[in-house]
């Protein structure tokens, strides 16, 4: 009869240790990925609804005719003109849904974006458009960030 080297045994036995702690690595590894939660996606309806109130912010004043036609494109361009810079964003803000709101951001050519008009907490995700309108030779840009509050038509 052969006798086992004691060398061998000792493999062995390392070995179905290695094997028993790998197995308990692994399925302790996949109870903690089940255990885990992560959060839905929004949905792009969501940020679809966003985008298309803050454009139609926009729009009711960039596509509404200025009261001084010779002078200016546009309403926004002549609001922008005159200086009131938060009755411009306020205005902007005003054509927004009720289940909608958000703040507007105002700069003129390289300079700082500054906060205009009635300014909200964001509740939430936010989504930002951003616009570019020249008026009387300066680069202005409008900045709108729009969040939904829920409830409301």
């Amino acid at each position: 009869m052969r006798k086992r080297s004691g060398r061998r045994d000792e493999a062995a036995q390392v070995h179905v240790l290695e094997m028993i702690t790998l197995f308990w690595v692994f399925f302790m590894t996949a109870i903690f990925l089940l255990q885990l939660k992560v959060p839905d996606p929004t949905s792009p309806a969501s940020d679809g609804t966003l985008d298309l109130a803050a454009e139609d912010a926009y729009d009711s004043l960039a596509g509404a005719p200025a009261v001084d036609a010779a002078n200016h494109t546009s309403l926004l361009a002549e609001m922008l003109a005159a200086g009131d810079s938060d009755a411009t964003c306020d205005a902007m803000l005003d054509a927004l849904p009720r289940s909608i709101r958000g703040n507007c951001r105002l700069a003129v050519n390289a300079g700082i974006s500054q906060l205009h008009g009635l300014i909200s907490n964001p509740e939430g995700r936010t989504l930002t458009i951003h616009h570019l309108i020249q008026v009387e030779g300066e680069v202005w840009t409008v900045s709108l960030q729009v969040w939904h509050t829920g409830g409301g038509a």
